[in-house]
């Protein structure tokens, strides 16, 4: 049985769609399926074949899928595929259309923007059924809301309860993969003017495709000798940040999968939007009152919001402690088993 999966990890489409993609074909591989990732480009076949999986590359432009559907047909009968999860904000109607009349598709669908001809449908966002899919989709299996929020494996485990410390020492920033408008550089930079926060540890993770981590480390190095100011402790493409979401009296994040890390581990934060795509989440996040948000990382006016609501939560234990609640209640980190087993369903 084997699962296809087809998704991109690269600096235009960071490394989110392949992240939850391993998640879940790390669930498969567990029910006895054997995923196979097939991308355009090899920059997106590191992560893939990193976890021991099977990784097709095809030798084309990432964003260019309509021309790629001629190729697609002629991998679906080599490989006798009989089931293909596609995760990309890139791909057409048109592309998706085509493959499902090849074989059984499965689609993540974030933004919902489209009506997609699949079998299956998966969006997990915090606010997924404000939308009518079930108007919508008709024979289509519906996988909606944070039950199928796909966490990696760790997140599924016994984790530990998340303790609400009366002070803060530490402060997670995390951008996810990539960081086009340049966030964590822009907010460790300006942290020189922020001693209020001076004996704090910011740590700093920059993804595998930013492309600042090191001006970010010069920024740390030149903050070091002085007291007087915030420490700051930069880590690049860490492979897992649970236990810093674990040791994180708050944390600062963009708007997309890590979110749903914070509320696995109960960490209590603030989240920004630093791509479009990201605006569900956040709102989603914001109006139910699970995180503060700061606002879009691009306009103008966004550190000195964030920096505000970064020392209101600093002061606020109690509203720490309520917020952390709030958020373990929304997922329970058992999505990626929940996906896997409705796609090899369709295998079978």
């Amino acid at each position: 049985m084997e699962l296809f999966i087809r998704t991109e990890a690269n600096e235009t489409t960071a490394s989110g769609h392949m992240t939850r993609c391993l998640s879940v074909a790390e669930a498969a591989r567990k029910t006895g399926a054997v995923p196979v990732f097939i991308v355009a480009e090899e920059v997106s076949a590191a992560m893939p074949r990193e976890k021991g999986f099977e990784t097709i590359v095809l030798n084309r432009i990432f964003d260019d899928y309509d021309n790629e559907i001629a190729v697609m047909a002629k991998l679906v009968e080599k490989r006798g595929i009989k089931t293909l999860l596609i995760d990309s904000y890139w791909v057409t109607e048109k592309y998706v259309s085509a493959m499902t009349k090849l074989t059984n598709t499965a689609y993540f669908d974030d933004l919902h923007e489209k009506i997609w001809d699949v079998d299956i449908l998966i969006n997990y966002a915090v606010n997924a059924k404000k939308y009518s899919y079930e108007k919508e989709y008709k024979g289509t299996k519906l996988l909606l809301g944070c039950d199928y929020m796909p966490l990696r494996g760790e997140y599924n485990e016994n984790l530990p309860e998340k303790i609400i410390n009366d002070e803060v020492k530490n402060i997670l920033v995390v951008s996810g993969g990539a960081d086009e408008p340049h966030f964590l550089y822009g907010l460790t930079r300006r942290l020189k003017d922020h001693g209020e926060f001076a004996g704090i540890t910011f740590t700093v993770i920059t993804g595998r495709f930013n492309n600042d981590h090191e001006r970010i480390e010069e920024i740390s190095k030149e903050n070091s000798s002085d007291i007087s100011l915030p420490h700051i402790r930069v880590c690049r493409n860490l492979p897992s940040l649970k236990d810093e979401l674990l040791n994180a009296d708050i944390c600062i994040s963009a708007g997309g999968t890590t979110l749903y890390e914070l509320a696995a581990t109960g960490t209590p934060g603030i989240c920004c939007m630093i791509a479009d795509n990201q605006r569900d989440n956040v709102e989603g996040f914001s109006s139910k009152g699970l995180l503060e948000y700061a606002g879009d990382v691009r306009e103008e006016g966004f550190f000195k919001v964030l920096f505000e609501k970064l020392t209101y939560l600093k002061e606020k234990k109690d509203i720490r402690e309520k917020m952390s609640a709030e958020l373990k209640r929304v997922v329970d980190g058992k999505g990626a088993a929940r996906i896997a087993s409705a796609i090899t369903d369709k295998i079978l």
